[in-house]
């Protein structure tokens, strides 16, 4: 009776190790599920505020970030996101729930979401910076001439095309806000010229269809 009672006392005792290792193993895995979803939803989150940094909508880049993290599960904690950022960095955070420790934890992940900028956008206002990222991804070949100039630059170029360049104090490109593109054929000129209102971006100067401006600023 004593063996059997040692055996039912032994097998008892596995019975209740394989249930705490099976509950431990379901709580592993509600954290492992929770972590997923938490950095899934960083990533939406980070990337839609990038989208709404690059091409304003009228809608803040925070609440475009917290609607994405809702979507997917998560709540927003932060994002830096700031209009005119050159980059969108989210905080997330799932609440996941551990009936073994009979807790609820909390589960939190971070995206970085990164306007890439093209060559020759140094000085450029980051918005303008990510307005032109757009039009560059849209049409193949652009580049950047002449970008951002200094007071003293923009003064030497008057002083060399005074019926082509604007007086000193008086341009855009002093302001990061002006740019003039070089085109790889004419038909990529054309399709800049149709492409930029839906990147933010106006040919404001007829008479020069290389120059481009970010439009309401």
């Amino acid at each position: 009776m004593s063996e059997r009672g040692s055996v039912s006392i032994v097998i008892v005792a596995a019975v209740a190790l394989a249930g705490i290792v099976a509950a431990f193993s379901a709580d592993l895995s509600r954290v492992m599920v929770a972590r997923t979803q938490a950095q899934t939803a960083a990533d939406a989150a980070a990337l839609g505020a990038a989208q709404e940094l690059l091409i304003p909508s009228g809608t803040s880049p925070q609440q475009v970030a917290h609607e994405f993290a809702h979507r997917n599960g998560a709540r927003m904690v932060e994002c830096h996101c700031d209009p005119g950022s050159s980059e969108a960095v989210v905080t997330v955070e799932v609440e996941v729930e551990l009936p073994l420790l009979a807790q609820t934890r909390t589960v939190l992940a971070s995206a970085r979401a990164v306007i890439a900028a093209p060559p020759g956008s140094e000085g450029l206002q980051p918005l303008f910076v990510a307005r032109l990222s757009c039009l560059f991804r849209e049409v193949d070949g652009l580049w950047i001439v002449s970008g951002f100039r200094t007071r003293a630059e923009q003064a030497a170029l008057f002083e060399a095309k005074p019926g082509l360049a604007a007086p000193p104090g008086s341009s855009n490109h002093e302001l990061g806000l002006a740019a003039d593109l070089g085109y790889p054929s004419e038909d990529a000129e054309r399709d800049a010229h149709a492409r930029a209102s839906s990147c933010g971006l106006e040919f404001p100067v007829p008479y020069e269809p290389w120059h481009v401006e970010p439009v309401g600023v």
